[in-house]
């Protein structure tokens, strides 16, 4: 960058690292097996490790099977339902090598409708089940089959021709005749030559389909998303490390995203060691999981932490309550771009590292990063989660005429990257709608750039709250982190209610306590709030307390639409129910003037 911008773009493309348009993700790793590169698995569920060595024998072993099954490279889907091991990661291996797509759906509740709406998507004709969630997944998805049939027959699932199961892990030798052990996969695949499957290998090209990742539904119904070779294979050749040093990461039952980054950085010799979490079960298994997550860390010499808040969270719970003596991490990543500084300055006590922040969309990957370089100014900025667009990509904040805004101004990101997604599967105009007519991706999320290039966002459009008595524009993301952590509170969400031109929208927080825990006051929580460095602007106008919040259609996330909803009725009925003293005396006073 010459000098400080003017304008809120930037463009970071770098001809010394260029995106490759004939690439693929095998042949990455395959440049890493020849390099005689050799990265570990480890799987903290399961107690079971694996070499890359291993793992790619396994998957020629597999994607002979698949071939063996007729799966067409480029048009036919594998998936897997429940599989919390490390198969989950041969079978990804074994896709990618031959062009079959892959997925992993989480299975959300009620199961069976999440079962058939999500692989209705795909029309996979094989598909791997394993013991995940308890095995709840397994039950659910064999319900659509009948014991007795030698062959997979199911009006809803039409198009499965081939079941497989996970018998390493938790083995209940479910009685469905159609079933297969999962060695089964192997032994057919032995009829396959290894000549044809070269030829398979050398047959994939750059558009397939190579991942299907599935959003949370905050916006909508969730979507199922396809990646193609082009986009992940370049994601990975834009890393530049090598080698790093053992990291932390999810459970591929738990999340399809980080979880098959992490373990592809491995199978190219960009990391180590991967170190999966268990499957997590449900709040009644938390405390279990935390110490044998906290143990793993220590045991497997994890230097950085790939996972998710709560997970991150659990840890450090772990840490406080049992006095574990932890030893110092580099970096613990905050996936969501909107965290407080104040729960990174807490992590940051016990884990002593780099609190790095990444900002992307299951849509587009990661497109801007907090800076790892080890100064004042960059620990500052890491606080503050000055975001930097990654190598290779353009990135752009918009008013509502999509004309890009002065530095220091909010407006939309929009951005354009190699990484992107393919489709929404079976949803054409969705897909197009997307992008805008020069090829940037709307994200959705409102942003504000620096004269230096670096960026910060505020939240999400749609959540925008104008709340005029108190400030501009306020965003739930900071005030939701902050109260989520309070003792009592189970979960929060920050909504818009009632609309007046006078004072802009009211400030709600509806919230769902913990089990047993005293409702707090109204001026307990404002209190709460100064500590937790909120200002005024994000004092609550209302406070709902409900048993339960509205979630997407995948319970991943909380639906604000559903809510807002549900809220609104609410207040219909009683105008006053929730209102906080603070706000009703100060409204009186406004309309009083």
């Amino acid at each position: 960058m010459s000098g400080p911008l003017t304008k809120s773009y930037v463009d970071a493309t770098d001809p010394s690292h260029p995106i490759r348009e004939d690439l693929v993700l095998y042949e990455l790793f395959e440049r890493a097996r020849e390099r005689g590169v050799v990265g570990e698995m480890v799987n903290l569920e399961t107690n079971r490790r694996f070499t890359t060595t291993e793992i790619l024998g396994k998957a020629d072993g597999y994607a002979k099977g698949m071939l063996a099954l007729g799966l067409i490279p480029g048009e036919d889907t594998f998936a897997v339902v429940g599989l919390s091991t490390i198969e989950a990661v041969n079978l990804f291996t074994a896709c990618s090598a031959i062009g079959v797509a892959f997925a992993h759906p989480y299975i959300y509740t009620p199961m069976d409708i999440s079962i058939t709406s999500i692989l209705l998507n795909m029309a996979p004709r094989a598909v791997v089940v394993g013991e995940g969630v308890s095995g709840k997944n397994c039950t659910s998805f064999l319900g659509f089959f009948k014991e007795t049939d030698p062959y997979p027959k199911s009006d809803k699932l039409p198009f499965i021709e081939n079941i497989f199961y996970d018998n390493s892990h938790n083995d209940r030798a479910p009685a469905h005749r159609c079933l297969n052990p999962l060695s089964h996969l192997t032994e057919i695949g032995k009829s396959v030559s290894d000549q044809k499957l070269e030829e398979a290998k050398k047959s994939v090209k750059p558009e397939y389909r190579l991942h299907h990742l599935f959003s949370s539904g905050s916006t909508g119904k969730p979507k199922c998303i396809a990646h193609s070779h082009y986009s992940l294979a370049n994601e990975l050749l834009q890393l530049r490390a090598e080698n790093v040093e053992p990291m932390l990461t999810m459970n591929p039952n738990n999340d399809e995203m980080i979880s098959y980054s992490c373990a592809a950085w491995v199978l190219a010799g960009k990391v180590s060691k991967c170190v999966f979490i268990p499957d997590i079960k449900g709040d009644v298994l938390l405390s279990e999981s935390s110490k044998v997550i906290t143990q793993g860390v220590i045991d497997e010499g994890v230097q950085y932490l790939m996972i998710l808040g709560s997970v991150n969270t659990m840890i450090r719970n772990c840490i406080l309550n049992d006095k574990v003596d932890f030893p110092p991490i580099k970096l613990f990543l905050n996936v969501a771009q909107i965290v407080s500084r104040g729960f990174k300055e807490n992590l940051k006590e016990y884990f002593h590292g780099m609190a790095f922040t990444a900002y992307g969309m299951t849509d587009t990957f990661i497109i801007a990063t907090t800076s790892l370089y080890d100064t004042k100014e960059s620990e500052e900025a890491r606080m503050q989660a000055r975001l930097v667009v990654k190598p290779n990509t353009q990135l752009r904040i918009v008013d509502t005429n999509g004309e890009v805004v002065d530095i220091g101004k909010d407006g939309m990101v929009q951005v354009k990257t190699y990484s992107r997604l393919k489709e929404y599967r079976k949803q054409e105009q969705l897909t197009k709608d997307l992008f805008t007519e020069d090829g940037f991706v709307k994200t959705g999320d409102m942003g504000m750039m620096y004269e230096d290039g670096t960026f910060i966002i505020k939240g999400r459009t749609a959540d925008a709250i104008r709340y005029k008595v108190q400030g501009d524009v306020i965003y739930p993301g900071p005030i939701e982190e902050a109260m989520s952590q309070h003792p009592a509170i189970d979960d929060i969400s920050v909504i818009a209610g009632s609309t007046n031109d006078y004072y802009g929208d009211e400030l709600i927080y509806c919230i769902k306590l913990k089990a047993e825990a005293m409702r707090p006051t109204e001026e307990a929580l404002l209190a709460y709030n100064t500590t937790h460095q909120l200002d005024e602007t994000q004092r609550p106008c209302r406070l709902i307390f409900m048993e339960e919040l509205y979630y997407t259609d995948n319970s991943r996330k909380v639906s604000k639409k559903k809510l807002k909803e549900a809220v609104h009725q609410m207040i219909a009925k009683d105008l006053t129910v929730g209102l906080c003293d603070w706000y009703r005396n100060f409204v009186a006073e406004l309309t009083s003037q």
